[in-house]
């Protein structure tokens, strides 16, 4: 797995931490840092220094991709050094080993993840190492010259470095800044060093090199002609305290670790069974069947999901949280639903944990109106937040921060109807796979609420009902709903009436029709399942023979095509439901439909880009990359498309989106033409997961 391009930011990040070490962008800045919404602005150093006094680094910091950058500097005391940027940089990309090599320099971030125990029931061994938020990073220098060489790693950052040395009693060797950040070796070769930068650290004619005014910390190895020297490095991160506000909850490791040399000193002894973990991960995904570049956009994705992930605890249990990338807002269940597949594969009980969140404290009851006379109100019923708050900051109970009222389908409007379907398709999927009979009991009226609020939502008169959405929530105030789409045109941004958001209704009365079995509500599993029909014959209905396809809100005059109207399907399929998903099943009618409708938007390249990237509306330049992906698996997987050689083309495209078009924000999920314009730094395109599963 060698991306064509090795010059782009990647995550690397300890599980639950919210913290990253972004690098990998030649020529731009970088670091490591806590809570951020976008890398590090600072610089990191890998290299050696010879015998002649040059410098000779990696692209990996701001400017080293210029011509300017091969040239001799003035150190910090008027020691002149060389600097020269090493040519022939490649790069392999793995699930969780990022490997940088150029000639006598390989450069490598393992970024461990595993399944995290259900902190109800792991030991605090295990605890421990599944929570100690460390990254483990190694440098390897050959020396092939006839002259020593002294090998270095090194950070600046805008404030300043402590000593670990003195802090530890020698037991560590490395730097500290706050207690925040900090990276340390026990290498008794090893040294370390603190100055301006590293041409002056290394040029330096004073004899103390931990010199505190500089703001760049690094290590050096001595490497003797003709051999080979690796410096084995633990980066680790630590805040203390109370992390979050109005609700005050700390981190989770600080009920394991109470600073950061502790957590730098456990990651340093646990280092070889990380690797070993990691070493699981990267054959696990180097063995699949996907293609190189699909193998890339997992492996990109699982790195930004980590660096978006909060571990925290409230003095009494865990609590998950993952952040919105650059937004910093708190478990977005609309990201939820999304990411929901990756956290099944790994860790379920975070699943459980954010749905309990939503039912206790996030949800609400609302009243429902017809746009046609917003005056009258009509009983609503419960539904859940956008979010639980924003940079750590929780929101008050029943509020999000994002949604407003007064809009009308415009950003930061409700997405009162698509969080009441996510809360029921996380609860499905999550109990198909766990067969939680104590999590079905104790929430088995919060589901008979949303079957209410769903029809509701629908119409409030039994007779009028068709199965989709066409009452507006009483708290957009006489406003109108949006979808997750919040940036999109009518195609995809407005609730009413959506085909996208149609489809997560019928996806929604079918989860709810098989979670009433189980739960011996008979009668009420038969209603659901009428409603799941009566929605899946609105939206067979819908199909326009002189379109080619369902128009993507169905009203006069719209003739958008979009793709995700196939998306619902993943939900009853995943939970093993395949007979409703099926031709020959129960919803026959709708799924051959849908084919045609897919088969359509595609071969006609209206929701196509020219690059062979997909196009998720015919009528929004706005393409989100967690989609595509899911809507990818839902076509090849569930309806059973085989797009041949447009595959690899639609695949390279997507790569190249992220490694191009979101070269200096890691992961990035919305794409105008290949290019992001938001949601950078972005958790959710692990959608991707679901590939690993294609048979």
């Amino acid at each position: 797995m060698r991306p064509e391009n090795p010059s782009f930011h990647a995550h690397h990040s300890p599980m639950g931490a919210l913290a990253s070490f972004t690098c990998g962008a030649h020529g731009a800045k970088c670091g490591m840092g806590l809570e951020l919404s976008g890398p590090y602005p600072g610089a990191l150093s890998v290299g050696y220094h010879d015998a002649s006094g040059t410098l000779h680094l990696l692209p990996l910091f701001e400017g080293s991709d210029s011509s300017e950058a091969e040239r001799y500097v003035e150190a910090g005391e008027g020691a002149g050094g060389k600097q020269r940027i090493l040519k022939d940089v490649s790069r392999e990309y793995l699930w969780a080993t990022d490997r940088i090599s150029a000639p006598g320099v390989t450069f490598e971030i393992v970024t461990p993840f595993f399944a995290i125990p259900d902190p109800k029931y792991a030991s605090p061994t295990e605890l421990a190492f599944s929570s100690c938020p460390v990254v483990q990073v190694s440098v390897t220098f050959k020396n092939d010259g006839d002259a020593p060489i002294r090998g270095l790693f090194a950070l600046g950052i805008d404030h300043r470095w402590s000593s670990l040395s003195e802090a530890t009693n020698g037991a560590l060797i490395g730097a500290s800044s706050r207690d925040q950040i900090g990276f340390a070796t026990q290498n008794e070769e090893a040294s370390c060093w603190m100055d301006f930068d590293p041409i002056s650290a290394m040029n330096r004619k004073h004899n103390t090199p931990e010199f505190l005014l500089g703001p760049t910390a690094g290590l050096e190895i001595f490497v003797p002609a003709g051999e080979e020297r690796t410096l084995e490095i633990t980066l680790g991160f630590f805040k203390a305290g109370v992390a979050t506000y109005n609700r005050a909850m700390s981190y989770y490791y600080t009920q394991h670790f109470t600073s950061l040399s502790q957590v730098l000193e456990y990651g340093i002894a646990a280092r070889e069974e990380y690797i070993e973990l990691s070493k699981e991960r990267d054959e696990e995904l180097a063995n699949s069947k996907l293609n190189d570049e699909q193998k890339f956009l997992i492996a990109h994705a699982t790195r930004s999901y980590y660096g978006s992930s909060q571990w925290l605890w409230d003095g009494s249990q865990s609590v998950w949280v993952v952040n919105e990338g650059e937004y910093l807002m708190m478990n977005t269940f609309d990201l939820t639903v999304d990411m929901l597949f990756f956290e099944m594969r790994f860790n379920p009980w975070t699943v459980r944990n954010e749905l309990e969140q939503f039912a206790s404290r996030y949800s609400f009851y609302d009243e429902v109106f017809d746009p046609a006379d917003p005056d009258t109100l009509y009983p609503g019923g419960i539904s859940f937040t956008h979010d639980m708050g924003v940079m750590n900051h929780w929101s008050p109970a029943g509020r999000s921060s994002y949604e407003v009222g007064g809009l009308d389908r415009a950003c930061f409007s409700h997405m009162t109807c698509e969080q009441l379907t996510n809360w029921v398709l996380c609860a499905g999927v999550y109990l198909s796979k766990t067969h939680d009979e104590d999590f079905l009991r104790r929430y088995r009226q919060t589901l008979v609420e949303c079957f209410t609020s769903l029809q509701n939502r629908d119409h409030p008169d039994p007779a009028q009902r068709d199965g989709i959405m066409s009452f507006e929530s009483s708290r957009t105030q006489g406003g109108g709903e949006i979808t997750t789409y919040d940036s999109l045109d009518h195609s995809l941004g407005q609730s009413r009436r959506n085909i996208y958001l149609g489809g997560k209704m019928w996806a929604s009365y079918i989860v709810l029709e098989k979670l009433f079995e189980l739960s011996e509500l008979d009668s009420l599993s038969q209603e659901a399942s009428a409603a799941a029909a009566l929605a899946a014959k609105t939206l067979t209905a819908g199909y326009d023979p002189k379109l080619g396809y369902i128009p993507a809100v169905l009203e006069p005059g719209n003739t958008s095509a979009i793709i995700p109207a196939i998306e619902a399907l993943v939900y009853p399929y995943v939970m093993g439901l395949t007979e409703v998903t099926s031709e020959d099943g129960p919803y026959g009618d709708y799924i051959k439909v849908l084919k045609k409708h897919l088969r359509h938007v595609i071969d006609s390249g209206i929701c196509l880009y020219e690059d062979g990237g997909w196009k998720l509306s015919s009528s929004a330049d706005n393409s989100w990359m967690s989609k595509i992906n899911l809507c990818q698996y839902v076509a090849r997987e569930v309806l059973g498309f085989d797009f041949g050689a447009a595959q690899f083309k639609a695949d390279q495209a997507h790569a190249r989106w992220e490694r191009e078009g979101s070269k200096l924000s890691a992961c990035s999920d919305q794409f105008h033409s290949g290019v992001a314009q938001g949601s950078l730094y972005y958790p959710r395109i692990v959608t991707n997961i679901l590939w690993l599963t294609e048979s």
